[in-house]
């Protein structure tokens, strides 16, 4: 017995319904592979900015007069700047502070990465 003419066009559909399912399969998996890429990448930023933002800070804290850093620089892809201004709360043991703040970004896009802030006692 011979398959009728709605019976023979059947299987090419269904190849069809089940290409498109794997093409759409497919571009999901590329979709989020994608993402984990990129998020990986930025956290790797992130990470980079924070290790360059403690260092910075470290050495414009210490002591002395002036700051053994510049207040701003770049290093590679990333770009830095110190900002310092008085503390406004009045201190217990009467101790003059200042505000240290370092903030990193990325030197091509101006994004923010890390922010750190401290305390330092004025000279």
């Amino acid at each position: 017995m011979q398959p009728g003419p709605t019976e023979r066009g059947f299987l090419l559909v269904e190849a069809l319904v089940a290409l498109a399912i794997a093409a759409l399969m497919a571009a999901l998996v590329y979709d989020t592979v994608w993402q984990m890429g990129r998020t990986a990448t930025v956290a790797a930023d992130q990470r980079q900015a924070l290790l360059l933002a403690r260092s910075v800070l470290a050495a414009a804290s210490v002591p002395g007069p002036g700051s053994p850093i510049p207040a701003r620089g770049t290093d590679g892809r990333l770009a830095w700047a110190i900002t310092s201004e008085a503390y406004t709360e009045a201190a217990a043991d009467g101790l003059a502070l200042r505000t240290v703040r370092v903030e990193v970004s990325d030197a091509a896009s101006g994004r923010t990465l890390a922010r750190l802030t401290s305390l330092k006692a004025r000279q």
